[in-house]
């Protein structure tokens, strides 16, 4: 008659642990996977909406502005206050990412002046004159064509109260956007009659009260930079990745070390400086310039300055390591290092000529005469 001999406890912990260390070993390459999985949707959607830019294009014989929309209409305040900009570049692409309907709802809104929003977008009507029930619908809608999967917590970031609470964002429950537009190597200064501004001054192939077609892209679609992405600023971050420093006294020519002085511990903002706005990815609707825009002269995942006047100085951010995804002209997506060449920071940004800000900046100029690329 055979014995059989049943797993001692030593042999069972030796089983045990072999398993745990190869769960161990297999997890980071799991999450390595999912994450190569991620940044491969982030890049694709990224230049899926190169391709809408080009339809764009092909359809108006121009690139859409910066400032899109009716002057009587903004996603920022009630409708015939002009102080704040109008609608951002994604709106107009609405019809070319398979969104039609929601591109009429905006038109349908523009027009007709008997619905609810018609005269304004604040959902509780605090500051405008004609309170309606509720957020805006057009706002509130789910946009995951302009959602990096690698950003976490996007369900919770459009479900936001006031920004005046300094707790979130624009307090419009809009929904979150990764993806912005470029300003150049120059930055979308604000537009607002009250300080005489009445035109966009910007180098990239985006600007405000104009179109450009591709045709005045003269360093080349190839060697210019359409969009990039940036983190969702989170509730109460003080982070440089997703928060921007507001308000800051900034003089011409020493912007860039001002904003990098900001800085702290944990790559947080210093705990002396109190005004950090979070409106950064909050409103996709939205063309303020900290919402969905960037430039090309802080280097990828730096701290983001606005000015007394509201001038907003801040780079592409992302979750992917070491460095984000741009967009350029062509269409085509090629993932940007922390570390490329910005030249000299300490310069103001130009309004001609070649950039100042080495090849990143010689990348977001539209007709700097540089023929620099990455």
């Amino acid at each position: 008659m055979k014995t059989k001999h049943a797993f001692t406890l030593v042999e069972l912990l030796v089983v045990i642990a072999i398993i745990g260390m190869l769960i161990a070993l297999l997890l980071p390459a799991v999450q390595a996977a999912r994450e190569a999985a991620r940044r491969m949707t982030c890049s694709n959607k990224l230049r899926q909406l190169g391709i809408a830019t080009h339809n764009y294009h092909d359809v108006y014989q121009t690139l859409p502005s910066y400032n899109f929309g009716p002057e009587t209409r903004n996603p920022e305040s009630w409708g015939m206050d002009m102080r704040w900009p109008r609608y951002s570049t994604f709106v107009a692409l609405l019809p070319f990412i398979e969104m039609n309907a929601l591109a009429e709802q905006f038109q349908e809104q523009d027009r007709n002046p008997n619905n609810l929003w018609h005269n304004t977008a604040i959902s509780d009507g605090s500051a405008g004159p004609d309170p309606h029930p509720g957020p805006n619908p057009i706002l509130n809608s789910s946009m995951p064509a302009l959602v990096c999967p690698s950003d976490p917590g996007l369900n919770w970031k459009s479900r936001d109260i006031s920004w005046t609470t300094g707790e979130s964002g624009d307090g419009l429950h809009a929904a979150s956007n990764s993806y912005m537009i470029s300003s150049g190597d120059s930055i979308f200064f604000a537009l607002h009659p009250l300080w005489g501004a009445d035109r966009c001054i910007a180098r990239g192939p985006f600007v405000a009260t104009e179109k450009l077609g591709l045709e005045h892209i003269h360093d080349g679609t190839s060697n210019t930079i359409m969009m990039s992405e940036h983190r969702i600023s989170d509730n109460n971050s003080r982070s440089v990745l997703d928060a921007n420093a507001f308000m800051v006294p900034m003089s011409t020519g020493n912007w860039f070390i001002v904003c990098k002085s900001l800085e702290g511990p944990g790559r947080e903002y210093v705990p002396e400086w109190t005004n950090v706005d979070r409106q950064i990815g909050r409103n996709w609707a939205s063309a303020a310039s900290q919402s969905t825009s960037f430039s090309t002269i802080m280097p990828p995942n730096m701290p983001a300055c606005s000015d007394v006047n509201m001038n907003y100085f801040g780079g592409p951010t992302s979750y992917h390591p070491i460095g984000v995804y741009i967009l350029r002209c062509d269409a085509s997506v090629t993932f940007v290092s922390d570390t490329i060449d910005t030249g000299d920071l300490t310069q103001p940004p130009p309004t001609s000529g070649p950039s100042p800000y080495g090849v990143w900046g010689a990348m977001g100029s539209r007709d700097g005469g540089e023929a620099k690329s990455l």
